[in-house]
């Protein structure tokens, strides 16, 4: 199949893209960094210069294609509008070029999040019939994305991934740093239950969900069955690691004023902060629990790899690239 990708040098991205074309796909990718790009030119992608913005300009003309898999967003913004223009805006631009175009994609795969659900019961798992629910502007942007993709005039699928654990993913890295220290911490009182998957099973669902030929909208969660606190994350990283890791109990408003001081100071050295006020807030929940019982149903996949090996997979991908 012919597939156009954006978000191809990402984590999730890159891992899907190598899959791709292993399977004996073609595969273009939008890029906005050629010098990021250098892995996709090695694997024979073919390349489109830009980044999303072009979607909203009324003149661009995109190759036909089979499967457009749209994993470009941001996961930590200076502010709301920024979720909202990049999570929201691209896609709602993007559906609309696509409606554009002479050809019809036979699918839309669109990375959507967990977050536009929102914290989960304490009792049960989200399912695809459950109204969302999201807590900040990173869920809200996404709850809003994937509306426009359900009213596309071509079939979309929507899935919602849990946190993606895997070789070569920046949003873990400062979990396996402090971990590489013997240190951990999380919000403190009952650890928050939390829904997981790893990277190549959810390659694996993508690519289930863009081999999909039924009509319509469709909308998944992505996630692998098993259902963890946050003391047995940090118990498996310990594992992958050999050592033991001391996890501080932080109180809830103590967090809250670190991301406040944070917000402050790490924009005036030039870096960004990576516990937001959107981590706070998830942070503080209770649950992200979701289950993926309807793929399953629909198309037959099912997470394969366990929660070590997964951190043991992650951890490599760390040290391949020299990041511990």
């Amino acid at each position: 199949m012919r597939f156009f990708v954006t978000g191809g040098t990402g984590f999730i991205g890159g891992h899907l893209v190598e899959r791709l074309v292993a399977s004996g796909h073609e595969v273009t990718a939008l890029v906005r960094s050629p010098h990021k790009a250098e892995r996709l030119r090695e694997l024979g992608v073919t390349l489109v210069p830009g980044d999303l913005s072009v979607f909203a300009e009324p003149g661009t003309t995109l190759e036909p294609v089979d499967v457009v898999v749209h994993l470009a967003g941001v996961v930590t913004a200076p502010d709301a509008a920024t979720y909202e223009a990049i999570n929201f805006g691209a896609v709602r631009d993007l559906v609309a070029c696509l409606e554009r175009q002479d050809w019809t994609p036979r699918r839309l795969v669109f990375a959507s999040s967990l977050a536009a659900a929102g914290p989960s019961p304490a009792d049960r798992a989200w399912t695809e019939a459950d109204t969302l629910a999201p807590v900040e502007p990173y869920g809200e942007a996404k709850a809003r994305a994937e509306a426009v993709c359900a009213a596309a005039s071509f079939p979309t699928t929507s899935f919602r991934p849990p946190p993606v654990l895997g070789g070569g993913d920046p949003a873990f890295l400062p979990v396996f740093a402090l971990a590489s220290r013997g240190l951990g911490f999380r919000v403190g009182g009952p650890a928050q239950r939390i829904s997981w998957i790893g990277v190549d099973d959810l390659v694996a669902a993508i690519v289930a969900m863009s081999e999909d030929t039924h009509e319509g909208h469709r909308i998944y969660f992505t996630t692998h069955e098993q259902v963890i606190d946050l003391d047995e994350l940090w118990a498996g990283v310990s594992r992958a690691f050999g050592h033991r890791v001391r996890v501080i109990r932080v109180p809830g408003p103590v967090m809250s004023g670190l991301s406040t001081v944070a917000s402050v100071v790490l924009p005036l050295v030039g870096r960004p902060n990576p516990l937001d006020a959107k981590m706070v807030a998830q942070m503080r929940a209770p649950a992200f629990v979701c289950t993926s019982a309807a793929l399953t149903a629909d198309l037959g996949w099912q997470a394969q790899v366990g929660l070590d090996e997964t951190l043991e997979r992650t951890l490599a991908g760390y040290r391949e690239r020299g990041w511990l």
